[in-house]
């Protein structure tokens, strides 16, 4: 019964997930041709309301996923493996991405910034 429960939650995270990460995702496409800085920041802030659902969707994903391979003995499975490998993959690649282009473009446009988990004030916009 709880394996059921656990493949219950695992699927809504991974929906919930995919869902909040749909606003991040159209801001990509749509910040690629925006030039005003106005825009630009409300795009950014948009996406950065979603990060909660996100991170929690995240982790409850991984938790449950690394669960239940113990509770049903699954690990001699090739694809528990490769999606471990290809979630932490794609964890770092998008942290170092986050990181490097959008936490800088939100310096550029003159909003609040992180850089390596320190916030910094909002500065005054490049030109």
């Amino acid at each position: 019964m709880l394996v059921r429960w656990l493949v219950f939650i695992h699927v809504l995270s991974a929906i919930t997930f995919f869902l909040s990460h749909g606003t991040s995702v159209a801001m990509v496409f749509k910040l690629r041709k925006e030039t005003d800085f106005t825009r630009i920041r409300a795009m950014l802030d948009l996406s950065a309301t979603t990060m909660n659902a996100i991170m929690i969707s995240f982790i409850l994903r991984g938790l449950t996923g690394l669960t239940m391979p113990f509770m049903i003995h699954i690990w001699d499975r090739g694809w528990i493996w490769l999606s471990i490998i290809l979630m932490l993959f794609v964890f770092f690649w998008m942290f170092w991405v986050d990181e490097s282009t959008y936490k800088m473009l939100r310096k550029k446009v003159g909003s609040p910034y992180m850089q390596k988990f320190v916030e910094f004030p909002a500065e005054e916009p490049a030109s």
